[in-house]
């Protein structure tokens, strides 16, 4: 018995999480494919930074809640920080990094795994939920050794909350096409721009963002830009007092104010969004090299399928 065949047996509940981006769209097109609704209640759910690009919301909301999740989408927010990025940055006063992900922690995994434990209570009488997610083993090597299905991800207290499936772990970004195509699905229109079209869908901008997609909002939206300035001159503000408190200031740390965006290697550990915009219109070649690379030791947006990030493949 293959592995659809196993969980349409189980009728287990699934928990479709989806980012707009185009794998977590083929993936919820290949569930309605494979009639999985007939036998499995269904919940879409979006987890809601707060932090995306209104051409994305437009599409979650306006687009594939209509076409494809059938009006049944469910959202959620951090009930800690409701209005997302912003309030999660000035409520702690530091802004994530790639060994903190408190970002992908807090608005993200948080509020899925409580609607998760909201969905187990509806269903007593079945096995755990399956959370469901777009990954791609081609993706990058880290989601490359990671299987198709893994029972027991995460606990709730001592008691496992839900087992994962990765349906498309083997898929080809031709077979995302494919399945987009076949089901006359558009993807994001982000894209599909003229101008500076996108590699990836999801926070705009993402701390983990490659020069291309920071020269883009820069040219796009500079209103983000500008919110982000002011974010850097709040937590700039605060960990200044923090460190005079302790008889410190940056310069005795050994670094620079706080920045949204963070480097490798340096003695500072940041630059300011302006100086990270200027970085960002340079040609690639000499000195000018990728700054903010992706760290793939961090599990959060793997795991949960959250964010539609290729690192390694061509497309």
């Amino acid at each position: 018995m293959g592995m659809v065949d196993k969980i349409k047996a189980s009728r287990r509940p699934l928990v479709v999480s989806v980012s707009g981006g185009k794998d977590s769209t083929a993936m919820a097109l290949w569930l309605k494919e494979q009639e999985m609704g007939k036998t499995n209640p269904i919940y879409y759910v979006f987890a809601d930074t707060g932090w995306e690009h209104p051409e994305l919301y437009s599409y979650i909301n306006d687009y594939l809640n209509d076409k494809v999740f059938g009006g049944a989408l469910h959202t959620v927010r951090s009930k800690k920080y409701p209005k997302g990025m912003s309030d999660l940055v000035v409520g702690r006063g530091i802004f994530p990094s790639r060994r903190i992900r408190i970002c992908t922690q807090e608005l993200k995994i948080f509020p899925i795994r409580d609607f998760i434990r909201e969905i187990k209570e509806q269903h007593p009488d079945c096995e755990i939920p399956i959370n469901t997610v777009g990954i791609r083993a081609a993706e990058s090597k880290p989601r490359s050794k990671m299987l198709e299905f893994e029972p027991g991800t995460m606990l709730d207290r001592t008691q496992p909350l839900c087992d994962t499936w990765r349906p498309l772990i083997t898929a080809t970004v031709k077979d995302v096409v494919g399945i987009h195509g076949r089901n006359g699905v558009r993807p994001c229109p982000l894209y599909l721009r003229d101008t500076l079209p996108v590699s990836r869908v999801g926070c705009w901008p993402c701390i983990m963002s490659r020069k291309v997609e920071i020269r883009a909002v820069a040219v796009t939206d500079p209103a983000r830009i500008d919110k982000i300035r002011e974010l850097e001159e709040v937590v700039t503000e605060k960990a200044r007092k923090r460190y005079a408190e302790q008889g410190e200031t940056f310069e005795s740390r050994g670094f620079g104010p706080p920045s949204f965006f963070q480097a490798r290697e340096g003695n500072s550990h940041s630059w300011p969004i302006d100086k990270v915009v200027e970085w960002s219109q340079t040609s690639y070649g000499g000195k000018q090299m990728e700054m903010f690379l992706p760290d793939e030791s961090e599990a959060g947006c793997q795991m949960w399928g959250l964010c539609d990030v290729p690192h390694d493949e061509e497309e």
